[in-house]
């Protein structure tokens, strides 16, 4: 702009003042009388027209330039503002799709090594960490401008593994696996490149300058219920699963009694088969002609808490003469040679 202001002469620069200060009231006089100003008050010369447009543009292209170039490499040298790690999640059709930064200045790899395909989208500027925008938005749901480019399908979001934020040129490029991108797609992007041949999730990182790596993890939004646990078996000997192995009835003799508020901690099976009897002698067969009780065995057998715990080791002595036996005694039979 100075090299060219310089060609100017003396005369002209002056010449050039006069007219912008007409310009200047004829505007202020226009405004008053709400009219709008026409160029063709100005009466300058085609050549001097011509000074003006270049100089005016050229200051305009030479500030916009340097402005957006400053502010971009500010923004861009903090890579923790550039490329943060608390992305917002991304709900889309009951799935919650979480994206996560992995090492600053590098691309994802599969776990050969291999880069991804992507869609690039432009125009994605900083942070890139607020909800319903950034990155992570446009690779699932797409823009807003998608409709009016013609784009009316996009890949499907199952094949995405993440993305690649470029912050100086403020491109996503949107991951997915090999095979995935095609002409269909082509409206949805500023560009797509399908030569690479990554498969399968994000395993690892390649180091690659001015790009950073975020991988997907997508998980339901309304995950199943658990599956119902079975139902219990209980908190005590009488109430656990029928043991018909050990017991005749599968439960003990004493959980017929209060609820078996009075089972011993350990139970004796009473579940024999014939000819067998029991390792303890309150299982033997009922012993009439010993015992004068209404079982045929030791008293202390019938007592609360079993045998176990009211009996001695040893077998207690008949109790004396033997009473009146029953009319059904014929029906017993014992397990023991006597």
């Amino acid at each position: 702009i100075k090299s060219k202001s310089k060609q100017l002469t003396k005369q002209e620069h002056l010449h050039l003042h006069l007219h912008l200060s007409k310009a200047k009231d004829t505007i202020a006089s226009q405004s008053q009388q709400n009219r709008s100003l026409s160029i063709s008050h100005f009466q300058f010369s085609n050549q001097e027209l011509k000074k003006m447009k270049f100089i005016v543009a050229s200051f305009a292209l030479v500030y916009t330039t340097t402005f957006t170039a400053s502010a971009s490499s500010d923004t861009c040298s903090n890579l923790d503002h550039a490329y943060p790690n608390d992305i917002p999640w991304v709900n889309y059709q009951d799935e919650d799709y979480i994206f996560t930064r992995q090492k600053y200045n590098s691309v994802c790899v599969d776990s050969n090594g291999r880069k991804f395909e992507y869609g690039a989208i432009q125009g994605v500027y900083t942070p890139i960490d607020e909800a319903g925008g950034g990155c992570s938005t446009v690779c699932v749901e797409g823009t807003s401008v998608d409709a009016a480019r013609g784009c009316n399908q996009r890949p499907p979001s199952d094949r995405l593994v993440g993305f690649q934020y470029d912050c100086e040129s403020a491109t996503c490029k949107c991951l997915y696996e090999a095979g995935t991108l095609g002409n269909q797609y082509s409206k949805c992007f500023d560009d797509m490149n399908t030569s690479n041949q990554g498969t399968g999730q994000v395993s690892g990182t390649r180091p690659q300058q001015g790009e950073t790596c975020y991988v997907l993890e997508i998980q339901s939004t309304n995950p199943p219920p658990p599956p119902t646990p079975p139902a219990p078996v209980g908190t005590s000997i009488c109430t656990y699963a029928p043991d018909y192995d050990c017991y005749k009835t599968g439960h003990p003799e004493c959980c017929s009694e209060d609820d078996g508020a009075n089972c011993p901690y350990l139970t004796i099976c009473d579940n024999h088969a014939e000819g067998e009897s029991g390792f303890d002698y309150c299982t033997y067969a009922p012993d009439y002609q010993c015992y004068n009780t209404s079982d045929g065995q030791p008293s202390c057998c019938s007592e609360h808490g079993g045998s176990l715990m009211n009996c001695p080791q040893t077998q207690p002595p008949c109790d004396g003469p033997s009473q009146p036996q029953p009319q059904y005694m014929k029906y017993l039979r014992s397990n023991t040679n006597r």
